[in-house]
């Protein structure tokens, strides 16, 4: 869904203008409020496409998002004392600050979608010009909203919920109860399943489709402890995509420099990918600091580039991430590079250069007792362009084949089926470009180390772990099956300080 198929407009503002008189009421059409203006399918669309521009802001997916999840799953280290102080508390701290900035930036973020689509879903009723286009909408806005409490909810538990648009500043809302916000999320999820396409025309790439609702379902239901919900809805994933052949697939796109296009057709919205977050580069270096993801004009690009590129450095691959791949993992050099590999083997303006520690500007790790300097390929530009900066416009898989069949694997794991858990572990091993030996499983804690095992080594820098780790602790696989990569790290963020200062509901 690239900015220039679909435009995204600001979400209309909840108050609008009204010029009165003693006899009546007479609305500004040039200032139409919520009531005035969500009357046809189209208006309607334009209100779900803020979602998505909320969505793809520096508050979630742009950046911070990633960033928390980062911080917090075990996979990443500080690349050196250039980590900003909010990140470097995420990474270090057990219990990071109310106050902390990041956490703040996604709880805002979560919450504007939340608002924004409570706002689609309570005027859609009133929309009947495109019936048809008006339920797919209505599909789109539960799978977002689905998506954003189940961030909140699995990163801060108990939360307000809000299922109707706010329009007062005393609209506030206490917690809710964890096992009502999974209900919540698993209506608007089962909805969405039966209103969304199976897939789109070209222009409407990066819209969920019924195969996103039931691998979120799978993924909701997975860390709700129900295996047998779970495995149903990624049953009805399963066998309507595929593995790419080729592993890096999943993560190159459209790279822009100097007027130059470095176009991989097919390699977004591939066969694998189920549901992308859209970024698109521009070849100007812009990003959106004000973090407001609004409008067509504004950039549309994400920082995760930067911030784990050999520049910035402020992020860097574990020690423990590390070794954790096999010998001979292919996925080992998909997803990292390190001193002495070789970038710019897909550009066309430049030769390929050999990676020297100088070129480096992180500090270094260490795998299997040796140290260099290393940082991710995963998600990077540096296969195509060697910038010191540059803000990509790779689009981010939220959802992809390889997830599906890995948590297909731990619902057979976790109802004693460890023989078909390994039968969906092999799949995903037997890739072309992976080709790593098949797994042989006869045991249940057999079964959930080699799931852990492949979601380490196949997901990694992919924003999964982290919810994985909450998932598995809560289990007591952490020291059992595995060592605890995050040990004392609580399970749930605080409440933003902001948040408590506002709303006296929380106090």
């Amino acid at each position: 869904m690239k900015t220039n198929k679909i435009i995204i407009v600001l979400l209309i503002t909840l108050t609008g203008v009204l010029a009165c008189t003693k006899k009546l009421n007479v609305i500004d059409e040039n200032s139409p409020t919520s009531e005035s203006y969500f009357k046809t399918a189209i208006e309607l669309q334009n209100g779900v496409n803020a979602v998505y521009s909320t969505m793809r802001s520096g508050q979630l997916f742009a950046r911070e998002w990633s960033t928390l999840h980062d911080m917090r799953g075990g996979e990443y280290s500080s690349g050196g004392p250039q980590l900003e102080a909010p990140r470097a508390e995420l990474l270090n701290q057990a219990t990071p600050a109310a106050g902390n900035s990041v956490m703040t930036d996604i709880w805002t973020g979560c919450y504007r979608m939340i608002n924004r689509c409570n706002q689609v879903l309570k005027s859609a009723p009133g929309v009947n010009d495109n019936t048809a286009l008006r339920d797919r909408i209505v599909g789109e806005a539960e799978f977002l909203r689905a998506w954003a409490y189940f961030e909140l909810v699995s990163q801060w538990g108990e939360v307000p919920v809000y299922t109707e648009p706010v329009t007062a500043p005393t609209d506030f809302k206490g917690k809710s109860p964890i096992a009502e916000i999974y209900a919540l999320i698993i209506s608007d999820l089962t909805d969405a399943a039966s209103k969304l396409p199976a897939s789109y025309s070209a222009a409407d790439n990066g819209r969920p489709t019924s195969g996103a609702a039931n691998a979120m379902m799978g993924r909701v239901q997975l860390q709700n402890g129900d295996y047998a919900a779970a495995k149903a809805a990624l049953l009805n994933v399963y066998g309507r995509y595929s593995l790419v052949d080729n592993y890096n697939w999943n993560f190159d796109g459209d790279v822009r420099n100097d007027d130059a296009t470095f176009a991989y057709a097919g390699h977004e919205f591939n066969a694998e990918s189920i549901f992308e977050v859209v970024f698109t580069d521009k070849g100007d270096g812009g990003f959106n600091w004000g973090y407001n993801g609004e409008g067509a004009n504004q950039p549309v690009a994400t920082a995760r580039a930067q911030d784990q590129g050999k520049t910035w450095g402020n992020f860097i691959p574990s020690n423990r991430l590390l070794d954790e791949y096999e010998p001979n993992d292919p996925r080992f050099k998909y997803t990292i590079w390190e001193e002495g590999d070789t970038i710019l083997t897909g550009s066309t303006t430049a030769a390929p250069l050999v990676l020297q520690a100088a070129d480096i500007n992180t500090t270094t790790s260490i795998k299997n007792g040796v140290t260099k300097k290393r940082f991710f390929r995963k998600y990077n530009i540096y296969e195509w362009v060697n910038s010191g900066f540059h803000m990509a416009g790779l689009n981010h898989r939220v959802l992809r084949y390889a997830d599906v069949l890995l948590m297909l694997a731990e619902c057979e794991a976790e109802i004693g089926s460890p023989a078909q858990a390994a039968s969906y572990i092999n799949e995903v091993r037997s890739r072309p470009s992976v080709n790593m030996p098949p797994v042989t499983l006869t045991t249940k804690n057999a079964a959930l180390a080699a799931v852990i095992h492949e979601r380490w080594v196949e997901l990694a820098a992919e924003e999964n772990i982290n919810v994985d780790i909450l998932r598995w602790r809560k289990k007591g696989y952490f020291p059992s099956i595995v060592t605890d990569p995050k040990p004392g790290q609580v399970d749930f963020l605080p409440i933003p300080a902001n948040e408590l200062a506002t709303n006296p509901n929380l106090r």
